[in-house]
């Protein structure tokens, strides 16, 4: 594959990826702006936490990324301006990633012909829009794996490639220490002992790095995400260890099956393997890297291909060495074959392309239920209602805390989905006993099973401190003192729920997509709900008249 095919491979690539970041815009995954937030935040108030006034605590998945858009944050963007931003950085990642790819196949020695279907298949796939969309890391993991394989499989490794590629894998996400530990092993069965112990040395250095700088600013040794994965909901995804660990083979199924019965005698043959073994060796380690993980913490938080994304390229780069290496160069109708399963395989991987946040920014607001655009006009609610109890600073309990953050940090926020709260991280949704109290948050959002999780609707202190509330939309919980507080200003009141207009009001409300029965049932519980006395755009008019 040339240069130029190559470079406009690329910029069809990330013309593509970035029109799709640009429609779905601020209606992409609400976990995307966390990292963002607490960026911001470092960047203009020089800590680590949500906003300024939230806690101090590791509420992200990756150092690198939020170092990246911290450096973006020194801008002081917008909030448009700021998610664009990630969504740039992951486009890149992508783009780097494609490059690296094509590196690779020459490094193998691959023909035009397998390179071009290799980096196009990767080019095309659905994934890749999803995590650039999102703004989300993982292309910058994929980069830095592949840039470590590359000087695996080179003649002479580049020790400062090779210190490059463990620093940002390792920095980018936590359990990445697993895969760079699988590449070091094959780098010593490719007598590539030299660089065995400069990834050996580098991985252990960076890991003590970040785990002593963990320490000092968090008092802790491992990330707050990885604490608050292990408790539901987040560990009912954790049950399907087998279905997590065939995730990355399930995404080559269409090749993996169309190749073993076109050529299953020269796939099983020693020769062929014989052939290959070192650059094999070395593509197998990310990609048993990523089985092995999956089947250690069980499905995942997103969408299909989000984890083991990184481990796909190099799958495919070795897809095509083995069938490269077992096919005739004349063999026109194999190769139509493998065209073929090329384009099936790019048509499965758009089961992960971001068709809901598409539908989410044509449609408007609140279609998606939780994005960072609507948890952006939920901030301006919670705003009107801290305005009206002349609070200057707010706390907020609620679920979804990327665009809050983003939006509105005058707020205190207290992460009821326990990435962004130490004690919840630890000790699971038994503690949020103790954390409300210790909070006493004067606004509460919950919905879905952030709720049930927890039993916050059965809490002595919630039961005795907070009363259904609805205003813009959005339904909350407000302090019994704070809605006095308004009611005293004549700035509030008590509608009945059984008003029509209230009723037709909270069935179309922002999250009514992700209620349950319990939400619902909690809320209808006292027959009355507290709003604001001024015109409300959802009602259409002043409900306290």
């Amino acid at each position: 594959m040339s240069r130029l095919s190559l470079a406009a491979v690329v910029a069809v690539q990330l013309a593509a990826l970035l029109a799709v970041s640009a429609l779905v815009g601020d209606h992409g995954w609400d976990d995307g702006t966390i990292t963002v937030a607490f960026s911001r935040t470092f960047a203009r108030a020089g800590v680590i936490a949500l906003t300024p006034l939230s806690e101090i605590v590791e509420g992200f998945s990756s150092v690198s990324w939020f170092l990246l858009n911290a450096a973006v944050g020194l801008a002081r963007p917008s909030f448009q301006g700021a998610i664009f931003a990630s969504q740039a950085l992951a486009i890149l990642s992508i783009g780097a990633t494609t490059v690296l790819l094509a590196r690779a196949c020459a490094l193998l020695g691959l023909d035009r012909f397998w390179t071009t279907l290799t980096v196009l298949t990767f080019a095309a796939w659905g994934c890749s829009f999803a995590e650039a969309s999102n703004g989300m890391e993982m292309g910058l993991l994929a980069a830095a794996v592949l840039l470590l394989v590359g000087e695996l499989l080179s003649p002479r490794p580049r020790a400062p490639l090779l210190v490059l590629g463990v620093i940002v894998a390792v920095a980018t996400r936590f359990e990445a220490i697993l895969y760079v530990a699988l590449l070091g092993l094959t780098a010593v069965s490719v007598l590539r002992r030299r660089a065995f112990w400069i990834i050996a040395v580098t991985a252990t250095v960076t890991l003590a790095a970040l785990t002593g700088g963990r320490w000092m600013v968090f008092s802790d040794v491992l990330p707050n995400t990885f604490w608050a994965k292990r408790w539901p909901p987040y560990a009912g995804f954790g049950a399907g260890r087998l279905l997590a660990a065939l995730e990355l083979p399930g995404l080559l199924v269409a090749p993996l099956l169309a190749l073993l019965i076109a050529r299953w005698r020269r796939w099983l043959s020693w020769g062929a393997w014989r052939t290959h073994r070192r650059s094999l060796l070395v593509l197998a380690a990310p990609v048993a890297g990523a089985v092995l993980m999956g089947f250690a913490v069980g499905e995942h938080w997103g969408y299909r291909g989000r984890m083991p994304y990184f481990a796909f390229p190099v799958a495919l780069l070795a897809l095509a060495r083995l069938s490269a290496s077992t096919e005739r160069a004349a063999d026109k109708g194999r190769r139509r074959g493998a065209i073929v399963v090329s384009l099936v395989t790019v048509g499965l991987s758009l089961t992960a392309f971001p068709w809901g946040e598409l539908g989410a920014a044509r449609k408007g607001a609140g279609e998606f239920g939780v994005s960072p655009h609507t948890y952006a006009e939920s901030g301006e609610v919670f705003r009107r209602f801290t305005a009206a109890a002349a609070l200057p600073h707010g706390r907020v309990l609620t679920p979804d805390v990327g665009g809050l953050a983003l939006c509105c940090d005058e707020f205190r926020i207290v992460d009821l989905g326990f990435l962004s709260n130490r004690r919840l991280a630890h000790g699971g949704p038994l503690a949020l006993a103790e954390v409300l109290p210790a909070e006493a948050p004067e606004l509460i959002e919950a919905h879905w099973e952030w709720a049930s999780a927890t039993r916050l609707y059965e809490l002595p202190y919630f039961r005795d401190h907070y009363r259904p509330a609805f205003a813009g939309g959005t339904k909350l919980w407000l302090r019994r003192d704070v809605a006095r507080a308004i009611e005293d200003k004549g700035l509030g009141c008590s509608v009945p729920q059984s008003r029509p207009d209230l009723q037709e009001a909270l069935r179309r409300h922002r999250y009514a997509g992700h209620d349950l029965p319990a939400d619902r049932a909690a809320f209808a519980s006292s027959g009355v709900v507290f709003t604001l006395a001024q015109a409300d755009a959802v009602m259409g008019k002043n409900p306290c008249r």
